[in-house]
C-alpha cells in the first residue's frame, strides 16, 4: 500500500480575491456554466493537477439570498503532511480529511469562510441563492493503486440474480419517502456530511429523504444524505470515498455534493456516467462558516445545485405498506449500532425512531433530535481500497452491491431479512428469507451500513 502524502512541502498560501477581469477569464477558460451574480465574488483557491479549484462565496446561513463576499483574509496556511489528532475524537484533525486526500485538490481546506446563524430552519433554504456553477475535470489520473470492488464495476454489470421486483410507487407519491405529494421533476441530491465531534450539530439531516451512515478509516462515520422532496442547507460537507460509488448509482442521475477526494477516489467517482458531479473543488455554491474550524465548516444549499441540474425524479428505493397493513416482525424498541469510533443508538418513540450518539441525543442545528420513520441495517463486505491515510489507517470500501443480511426496524418492530442488489444501478430490495417483500412505513429512512458478520448490531 502507498500512503498519500502532501505534495511538495504541503504549504498553502491564503487565497487571493480575483479582480473582475481575472474572474471572467477564469470562468471563460474553464467553461463554467453561468456566472456569479453581480456583487458576488469568487476566490481562486489553487490549480492542482487536473482540476481547476474554484472556491465559492461567503453566505450567511440565515439569509441564503444575502450578499456574498470573498474572505481570503481569514485563511490560515497549513503545512506538513495531513495528520490525525486523537484529541479530536473523530479521527481527524481540523486540517485533515483522511483517505489520503492530500494529493490533488484539497478543497476541504479552501479559504472561503461564512457565517452560521443558530437556529436556521433547513427546510426553508434556497429561495434566493444564485444557481451553482461547475467546471469539468480533465481526468487522466492513474487509478491502478485502487484494489476495491465497486469502482471497477460497470453500472449495469450483474453480480447476482434478483430476489424480488424493483420497488415502485404510484403517481403522486414521493419516490424516496412513499409520502403523498406533488413529485418534484428533479434528480436526487446526495450530500456527504461530516459526523466528527466538531461537525455536530449538523444541518439538514432531518430534511433528507434517506440518510446512509458509512464507516471511513479509523471507524469514524460519514453520512450520505439524499434529498429530493425537500430543499435544505446542508453541512458540514466532507469528502467522498469509493463506498459512495455503490450508493450514488442507485439513485438514477443524482447530483453528488462533496468537498473533494484524493486523486484516485475522485477519478473513480467522476467516471460514474450518470452522476452529476458537484465537488466543491470544481463547483460553486459552497461557503465556510466562520463559527467552526476547517475542515468541518463547509456548507452548501441544495436549491442552487438543482437550478443547474438535469434529469427527473430518482427511482423508488423501498416498498411501503398502506395505513391499514399490519407490521410484521417482533417487538424491538431500542438497538445500538457499534461503530468502531462511537455507538449510534435508536429508540422507538411511538411514531418514529430517535437517534443518540455516544449515549447522548444526536441533535441537528435548528431541527431537533435526529429522527427516522424506518431504520435499515445493511451488512456488507468490507474490502481494502489499496489506499491508506497519513496515519497509516486503511481506507475501507463497503461493497453495497450483491446481497447480504438486512435487519429492518419499522413500527417499533424488528424484521430479519436479506438485501439484494443485482447491479450498481439497481435499488436494493428487502425480503424475508422466504421471499416476502419487507414493507416500510412512509417517511424518512436511515440506512446503517455495517461490516458483515461483525456483531455490530446490538
Amino acid at each position: 500500500m502507498t500512503a498519500w502524502k502532501a505534495a511538495g512541502n504541503g504549504r498553502r498560501a491564503p487565497a487571493r480575491p480575483l479582480s473582475a477581469t481575472a474572474l471572467a477569464l477564469l470562468l471563460a477558460g474553464c467553461g463554467v456554466v453561468g456566472a456569479p451574480d453581480r456583487g458576488q465574488s469568487l476566490t481562486a483557491d489553487s490549480t492542482s493537477g487536473h482540476e481547476t479549484v474554484v472556491s465559492s462565496v461567503e453566505v450567511d446561513l440565515g439569509d441564503p439570498s444575502g450578499a456574498a463576499t470573498a474572505d481570503g483574509a481569514n485563511a490560515e496556511p497549513r503545512s506538513g503532511p495531513l495528520a490525525f489528532r486523537a484529541e479530536d475524537g473523530d479521527g481527524g484533525s481540523s486540517g485533515s480529511d483522511g483517505g489520503g486526500r492530500a494529493m490533488g485538490a484539497d478543497s476541504d481546506r479552501s479559504s472561503t469562510s461564512g457565517k452560521e446563524t443558530a437556529g436556521t430552519t433547513a427546510t426553508t433554504a434556497g429561495s434566493g441563492a444564485a444557481p451553482a456553477t461547475t467546471v469539468r475535470s480533465g481526468g487522466g489520473t492513474d487509478t491502478s493503486i485502487y484494489q476495491g470492488v465497486v469502482g471497477r464495476l460497470a453500472r449495469d454489470e450483474v453480480v447476482t440474480a434478483p430476489r424480488a421486483p424493483a420497488p415502485s410507487v404510484g403517481s403522486g407519491i414521493m419516490p424516496l419517502t412513499g409520502l403523498p405529494g406533488e413529485v418534484p421533476s428533479r434528480p436526487a441530491v446526495v450530500v456527504k456530511i461530516d459526523n466528527g465531534r466538531p461537525a455536530r450539530p449538523q444541518t439538514g439531516l432531518n430534511a433528507a429523504d434517506i440518510v446512509i451512515e458509512e464507516e471511513v478509516e479509523g471507524g469514524v462515520t460519514r453520512f450520505a444524505a439524499v434529498f429530493h422532496s425537500t430543499s435544505s442547507i446542508v453541512g458540514p460537507v466532507r469528502s467522498a470515498r469509493t463506498t459512495d460509488i455503490g450508493i450514488i448509482n442507485g439513485f438514477g442521475s443524482p447530483l453528488l455534493l462533496y468537498s473533494g477526494a484524493n486523486a484516485v477516489t475522485d477519478a473513480l467517482i467522476r467516471a460514474q456516467p450518470t452522476v452529476q458531479n458537484r465537488s466543491a473543488a470544481t463547483s460553486s455554491g459552497y461557503w465556510r462558516s466562520s463559527s467552526r474550524r476547517a475542515p468541518s465548516n463547509l456548507y452548501s444549499d441544495t436549491a442552487p445545485h438543482w437550478a443547474t441540474s438535469s434529469g427527473g425524479p430518482p427511482p423508488s428505493q423501498f416498498a411501503y405498506r398502506g395505513p391499514d397493513e399490519p407490521v410484521d416482525g417482533v417487538d424491538d424498541t431500542t438497538f445500538t449500532v457499534a461503530y468502531r469510533a462511537s455507538n449510534a443508538g435508536w429508540t422507538w418513540a411511538g411514531t418514529h425512531w430517535v437517534r443518540t450518539q455516544g449515549g447522548a441525543a444526536h441533535m441537528t442545528a435548528g431541527a431537533g433530535q435526529i429522527s427516522a420513520t424506518n431504520v435499515v441495517v445493511i451488512e456488507a463486505d468490507e474490502v481494502a481500497t489499496g489506499m491508506v491515510d497519513s496515519s497509516g489507517a486503511t481506507v475501507p470500501e463497503f461493497v453495497f452491491v450483491g446481497e447480504g443480511k438486512a435487519t429492518v426496524f419499522t413500527g417499533g418492530k424488528r424484521i430479519e431479512g436479506i438485501w439484494n442488489r443485482p447491479t450498481l444501478a439497481s435499488a436494493a430490495t428487502l425480503t424475508t428469507a422466504d421471499g416476502v417483500v419487507i414493507k416500510l412505513a412512509p417517511g424518512r429512512t436511515w440506512i446503517e451500513l455495517i461490516r458483515s458478520r461483525a456483531g455490530m448490531l446490538r
